[in-house]
């Protein structure tokens, strides 16, 4: 008997679905993250929100290039600060992944859901918008002479010769077999192809027309000597098993001269009832004849030639269409689209009608740019940033070590004393309160808390900036900016994917139907859109922080990685219900 997955969710399914619904199994892998952040270096960063009350605001303490870096003082970086906000930044990275968690798991599931409705569209739309974004052109492939391979290996976007307006676009180059495109020329076009039968073989393209493929067609059905073209043949010394060079001028002359010998009305009629022809024929060698062949339509072709037919067909689209008979049957069921305004329009990209949909739906780093999950919400589960995070705190650490911070930290350990009271003395108890607060930095004397921040900002920013002046000699120093600036332009990114879609955080429901539906959906997706990363971050952080219901998910998501492995042998999974 074979078996393979049963449509019934498992038991570890289940256990998985019991446990998101009691509130467990997965956190936000932020919380790991900026905890971690904010231990590096012996707990540097020392700002916090009872030092920002104090008067005087530490939310832009050098975060800009000209007064140091935030990746110092723990503060957003300037560049990032309109979408990520003001504020200390592990508390900006914090509510960031507690926004998308929610209150619970159930609510959790409700942000992939969202996010997965602007992925899904994107993933679809990208290819097309990403080309019509790079400029798709009719006409000749740039460099198609010189086949000059281009910079990058990135081709530039064309139609090609076949398709050089809309119309042509309709239908997919049929339209430009004939002067003016209807459905009466397409039939008086098919009509005469129709009588062609299998004459010419559409396979080999390059030979298209050519007499040779006339006798190599007979030859294939036994109709050589029906057609006296066994005689015409042996004469001219030509071994119609070896007919290959059909492409050949001279050869085209050869086999030109032998159809033009057979002018029996028998054997031509054996020939064309071979071919499954209908021409008005005087000898085999008019089955080449241009006026012959297009009668019906010889005024409303766009091509005076065979070899003009032949270079219009190889510009198109042609599939699995070997015989002239399926050419006909295709272009007698093709209809053009009446488009009085934008029929010979050769200027593909209308650039405001997909401007919108381009700003919306690209600019992610899935293929052709589509967005993917981890774009929009990645850092649920550390995606994007725990790199980031790892190499800020392995350097900072170093730093500290070297002494590198030893300044700035103090720094800003006496501004998070100072305004705590350290180093305040009551002049007067008032009313009014008068006191002194002197800093112990420089023993300069201050009236109030507002002043002795404000100058202790100073002083900060001032080791800040010295601390970036020395980046030459120690590179540390900038791999600790780019570090925090990657970490908070992932945070601004995924912000800003999300304005482009209404996550729902506003009416987002603890409802159990949601961990069954975010369970059920694992099944098939877990390896779609980047997904199971973010999932296995929020699952890892959870058991991290001592959550039962984490190895539960942990055990679920590695029974469906081995139930793949057991399908492919039709074996039964017996953790899963199946009668």
């Amino acid at each position: 008997m074979a078996y393979g997955s049963s449509t019934t969710i498992s038991y570890l399914g289940t256990m998985a679905a019991g446990a998101m619904a009691d509130g467990t199994g997965f956190k936000p892998a932020t919380q790991g993250i900026a905890t971690s952040i904010q231990a590096a270096a012996n707990g540097h960063t020392q700002l916090t929100a009872n030092v920002k009350a104090a008067g005087g605001s530490v939310d832009t303490l050098c975060n800009r290039d000209i007064s140091g870096s935030g990746a110092f003082t723990g503060v957003v970086p300037e560049l990032y600060t309109s979408i990520v906000g003001t504020g200390i930044g592990v508390d900006r990275m914090k509510a960031h992944g507690t926004l998308m968690f929610g209150d619970s798991p159930l609510q959790m599931a409700q942000t992939f859901f969202a996010a997965q409705g602007l992925v899904s569209i994107s993933e679809d739309l990208a290819p097309t918008l990403k080309k019509l974004n790079d400029g798709v052109e009719f006409g000749k492939f740039p460099n198609s002479d010189s086949l000059v391979y281009p910079s990058g290996g990135v081709f530039p976007n064309y139609l090609g010769s076949g398709y050089p307006d809309y119309q042509a676009v309709v239908t997919n180059g049929v339209s430009t077999l004939v002067t003016t495109a209807n459905v009466s020329n397409f039939q008086l076009l098919a009509s005469d192809l129709v009588n062609l039968g299998s004459a010419f073989d559409l396979s080999d393209i390059a030979s298209f027309g050519n007499p040779g493929q006339i006798i190599a067609t007979l030859y294939n059905a036994n109709g050589l000597s029906a057609s006296g073209l066994d005689v015409l043949l042996a004469e001219a010394s030509v071994d119609p098993g070896s007919i290959y060079n059909l492409g050949s001028e001279n050869y085209n002359v050869i086999m030109q001269a032998i159809l033009d010998g057979v002018t029996t009305p028998e054997l031509i009629a054996n020939a064309q009832l071979l071919l499954e022809t209908d021409l008005n024929l005087q000898s085999l060698g008019d089955y080449t004849d241009f006026e012959k062949i297009f009668v019906n339509s010889k005024d409303v072709i766009s091509f005076s030639t065979m070899a003009e037919f032949k270079t219009k067909l190889q510009a198109l689209e042609l599939g699995r269409i070997e015989t002239v008979a399926q050419l006909a049957t295709y272009i007698n069921s093709v209809e053009p689209a009446s488009l009085p305004t934008i029929g010979n329009n050769n200027n593909f990209v209308v650039t405001s009608y997909v401007d919108d949909m381009i700003a919306k739906f690209l600019g992610g780093t899935g293929p052709y740019g589509a967005i993917t999950l981890s774009d929009m919400i990645g850092i649920l589960g550390g995606v994007g940033i725990s790199t980031h995070a790892t190499e800020y705190i392995t350097v900072m650490n170093r730093l500290y070590s070297a002494g590198e911070l030893t300044a700035l930290r103090a720094r800003i350990g006496e501004l998070s004393a100072g305004v705590k009271g350290d180093y305040t003395t009551v002049v007067s108890s008032g009313p009014p309160e008068v006191i002194n607060i002197v800093d112990p930095f420089d023993g300069s004397n201050h009236g109030g808390f507002g002043s002795f921040q404000a100058g202790k900002i100073g002083q900060i920013e001032a080791a800040c900036a010295a601390l970036i002046s020395r980046r030459n000699v120690n590179a540390d120093i900038q791999t600790a900016i780019d570090a925090w600036n990657n970490m908070f332009k992932k945070i601004n990114d995924e912000k800003d994917f999300q304005s482009r879609v209404d996550m729902g955080y506003e009416i987002r429901t603890s409802l159990i139907d949601n961990a069954y539906s975010f369970i059920t959906e694992l099944r098939g997706t877990m390896n779609e859109y980047n997904k199971g990363p973010i999932i296995n971050g929020m699952v890892n952080q959870a058991i991290a922080e001592g959550d039962v219901g984490g190895e539960y998910m942990r055990a679920y998501i590695k029974e469906l990685e081995n139930k793949q492995v057991a399908d492919d042998f039709d074996i039964r999974w017996r953790a899963e219900f199946d009668e």
